[in-house]
């Protein structure tokens, strides 16, 4: 109950923090918050409590601040904040049916051999943390401590989360509680029922070893021998029951699946009736030497169990890139210009960078909210917002016939087995001038004037801030790249008049601008990229990402530190005295 030991009690928090899951953070920290709300029903004194949550929480925070300041930052400007619907926070809930996998696991198949055939998917979806620590529940109710609703809090919170859209619990905490807008898949929130069952089996365990042997066959009685046979009669009637059920709905057909099935329910009937036999043998041995040989059995029985679950996700495999991407690298040769991916999913999105080419869209949990906004405001590839962006082809998973007509239409370039290439009919520059600017705070306007039949993006560019120069239309400009690397930007700009230089990169906090070598103002473009002002002449613009919330968090976790070392310092004194 020591300060020094509530300073090391922070180490396992900056830990969540810096494991860079926002989903897993959310989930131990709400396990965390049932851990302290335990702590102050039971007789725990509450100041004592309290006071060291509050260092261990202010510790933690400290030692990651590196991390989570500029996590903070960016929460505050992406895609997931700004599109924090419901509708999308409750993707991947698990519904009710999915509550069988707990005890059949491939109930619904899996998808490295048999298939798999319900909704989106199984690894979201499973949580399967073997039979002995449900057989540890009703074992638990026999003989409760306080530790038992702590760990069965734990349970039933995480299966009613895990249901989602399908249950109450979700929506509540989506709006009650900011953090769950940062999260998808609810189906997650299963894992504090895996750490409570878990957990609740190794506590209950450990309750019924500390009485005497006679105390526990009393506890157990008959009602133990009566579970177990009342389960196998149960499995064995859904068994009955699933083969009944299938035949109603396909008299004549025979299907895979139905054996899958009444082979994964017959394994589960066979390990409950195991597990519990030998559960009650190992309570109620007297011998010191089988009681050890049916311990190191339940140990083989939870390896079997868990094995023959897992062992077919356990795969080793060489990391290719999607054919996708190799092919429209190969039709589209050496580019600096964005390519499109059109109608992608989140995940096949994100492999442009491993051929060498540049998109305009990532893992939605890293994309800019200001970026998709603009991007997808129009949702035709032939669209204004993408001519800012620099995009020069269109990247398909199919013919896009719909495209190739109307005004500035698609044109196409050549296709493989798993990809279609379109070159769009206007490309602007990465980095171009322009001498017209129209200043526009608000970003809807903004955006809405980007798609307006009057705007002419080759020409003029909108700004969000009035820009500290008078720009005209130059009669003889151009800009070129450089040097251009992560985090760094070299370009030469020469112009007759002032322009705005236009950069079709993201603006983000932390870039800053050199006009050779003075630090100039950063505008941003679009609502969504960067820009600046040049004078006539020629010069040399270098744009450099330098955030310096790094260095404040890392000044934070500096502190962090030293407090850590001051403690074990006092700590290593006081054992010594």
């Amino acid at each position: 109950g020591t300060w020094q030991t509530a300073v090391f009690a922070g180490i396992p928090v900056a830990l969540a923090i810096l494991s860079g899951h926002t989903t897993s953070l959310i989930y131990i920290g709400l396990a965390t918050a049932i851990f302290l709300l335990y702590l102050l029903l039971t007789n725990c004194p509450r100041t004592l409590v309290l006071r060291q949550a509050l260092i261990a929480g202010i510790v933690g925070l400290l030692l990651s601040g590196i991390q989570l300041l500029p996590l903070i930052e960016f929460s505050a400007s992406s895609a997931r904040v700004a599109e924090a619907t419901f509708e999308f926070a409750s993707r991947f809930s698990m519904p009710f049916g999915h509550l069988v996998t707990l005890l059949v696991p491939e109930y619904f198949g899996e998808p490295t051999r048999a298939g798999y055939w319900s909704v989106p998917n199984f690894t979201e979806l499973t949580y399967y943390a073997g039979l002995l620590p449900l057989l540890g529940i009703p074992l638990a109710i026999r003989r409760p401590t306080y530790r038992t609703w702590l760990y069965l809090a734990l349970i039933v919170i995480g299966l009613l989360l895990a249901l989602g859209q399908y249950g109450f619990l979700y929506r509540l905490a989506y709006n009650l509680l900011p953090p769950f807008r940062l999260a998808r898949a609810p189906g997650r929130a299963a894992y504090l029922f895996t750490f409570g069952v878990a957990g609740l089996l190794a506590d209950t365990l450990t309750v019924w070893r500390a009485a005497a042997v006679a105390q526990r066959r009393e506890w157990l009685g008959s009602w133990w021998r009566w579970l177990v046979g009342i389960t196998a009669v149960l499995g064995l009637t859904t068994l009955v029951a699933i083969g009944a059920v299938f035949a109603s709905v396909h008299p004549t057909d025979t299907s895979g699946r139905l054996w899958h099935q009444i082979g994964g329910w017959a394994w589960a009937v066979l390990l409950l009736v195991t597990g519990g036999l030998l559960l009650w043998h190992v309570l109620t041995s007297e011998n010191i030497n089988t009681r050890r040989y049916l311990v190191w059995g339940l140990l083989l029985f939870v390896v079997i169990d868990l094995w023959t679950f897992g062992y077919k996700f356990i795969q080793t495999a060489p990391v290719a890139v999607d054919p996708f991407w190799t092919e429209a690298r190969q039709i589209i040769g050496e580019t600096d210009q964005r390519v499109l991916p059109w109608g992608l999913n989140i995940f096949l999105q994100n492999g442009a960078k491993e051929v060498g080419l540049r998109s305009v869209f990532g893992y939605n949990a890293l994309e800019v909210a200001a970026n998709i906004e603009l991007a997808a405001s129009v949702p035709d590839p032939r669209s204004t917002a993408y001519d800012v962006l620099g995009v020069a082809y269109v990247l398909s998973q199919g013919p896009l016939d719909n495209y190739l007509d109307g005004e500035r239409p698609l044109s196409f370039v050549g296709n493989g087995e798993h990809v279609w290439v379109y070159q769009r009919a206007r490309v602007l520059p990465i980095v171009r001038l322009v001498g017209q600017a129209e200043v526009i705070p608000d970003r809807q306007l903004a955006i809405n004037r980007v798609h307006a039949p009057d705007f002419n993006p080759e020409t003029a560019v909108i700004l969000s801030d009035s820009p500290d120069c008078e720009p005209a239309p130059p009669t003889n400009s151009h800009a070129r790249v450089l040097t251009s690397t992560p985090g760094y930007w070299q370009i030469e700009t020469t112009s007759d008049t002032p322009a705005i230089l236009v950069v079709s990169e993201t603006a983000y906090p932390g870039w800053q601008v050199n006009i050779d070598g003075q630090p100039a103002q950063p505008l941003t473009a679009y609502t969504a990229i960067r820009a600046v002002c040049v004078p006539p002449g020629t010069h040399i613009v270098e744009w450099q990402f330098v955030p310096r919330i790094f260095w404040e968090g890392g000044a934070l976790t500096l502190v962090g530190f030293l407090i850590l070392g001051w403690a074990y310092w006092r700590n290593r004194l006081a054992v010594k005295m």
